[in-house]
């Protein structure tokens, strides 16, 4: 089942998710010298060692995210040739497909942001009345 607003969901995480990533990465590579005798630093706990756990599950989190979206993308794909507006194929393309927020395909196809949203809207509503058991608002 193709859930759009899920995957508008997953669309968003995965940058949020790529920003940890980064985090994380400078975390677990993070190398300070501690100016205690104590072994460890007199901390008890290894940071680099921490970030490098933080950071494999969160690249554990990033990979579920992407293959979910993938897998939806590749499915809506063929369906959004079945729409009969060649604007709504191409918007629902550039969002659903390629992840281009509405305000970035309004500056691509020199279009307001308001019609862009009246094109998805108009586009997701056919999608769902054609194919209501693939397709889910």
């Amino acid at each position: 089942m193709i859930n759009l607003y899920r995957m508008r969901q997953l669309m968003r995480s995965t940058i949020k998710i790529r920003w940890r990533i980064e985090q994380a990465t400078a975390k677990a590579t993070k190398v300070t010298t501690v100016l205690t005798g104590m072994p460890r630093g007199g901390g008890g706990t290894n940071q680099v060692e921490d970030g490098a756990i933080l950071l494999a599950e969160i690249k554990d989190a990033y990979r579920e995210s992407t293959e979910e979206l993938e897998r939806m993308q590749t499915e809506l794909d063929p369906l959004i040739d079945e729409l009969g507006n060649p604007d709504d194929r191409a918007v629902m393309r550039l969002r659903y497909i390629r992840g281009y927020s509405p305000e970035d395909i309004a500056d691509a196809i020199h279009r307001t942001s308001r019609s862009i949203y009246y094109y998805l809207s108009r586009a997701e509503d056919q999608l769902v009345r054609k194919f209501p058991d693939q397709v889910s608002k």
